[in-house]
């Protein structure tokens, strides 16, 4: 499977995480997105950035340290979720597979959603059913 990074558009994240993403890059944003969003998280201010804080052991020193020369010391604020750009991604892959033949029914249940939301999505990435080449032609 491709990796998350390689298929988002950062467009679609919020403005926050298109910062996190232009500091640390796209990998490390997702990374801490993962573990932390949509709870209210602390940037240490750089003097205080340690191997063991836990949003180093998450995305690196480096990468920390380069959040805290920027967002050091501020507040605690919520991390968003990036749930625009995560079911973009989701949607696109769903499609591509059912143009690879799978049904919506198996989508449905591979993805824990009902069969009436994947054809819902594959409505509106244009999708095409694909052709049964199993049946001949009718004339």
């Amino acid at each position: 499977m491709i990796p998350l990074a390689d298929l988002i558009d950062s467009d679609l994240l919020p403005p926050l995480l298109q910062d996190f993403e232009r500091i640390i890059g796209l990998a490390a944003t997702l990374d801490l997105v993962r573990a932390y969003g949509g709870l209210r998280i602390y940037i240490p201010i750089p003097a205080r950035v340690r191997p063991d804080h836990p949003i180093a052991k998450i995305i690196g020193v480096e990468p920390l340290m380069a959040l805290a020369e920027v967002y050091g010391a501020e507040d605690h604020f919520p991390l968003p979720k990036a749930e625009r750009a995560i079911l973009a991604v989701r949607n696109a892959r769903i499609a591509r597979a059912y143009e690879t033949h799978k049904t919506a029914r198996e989508l449905a249940a591979e993805h824990h959603m009902t069969e009436r939301q994947i054809e819902r999505i594959l409505a509106a990435a244009g999708v095409k059913a694909p052709v049964d080449r199993r049946q001949g032609s009718l004339f």
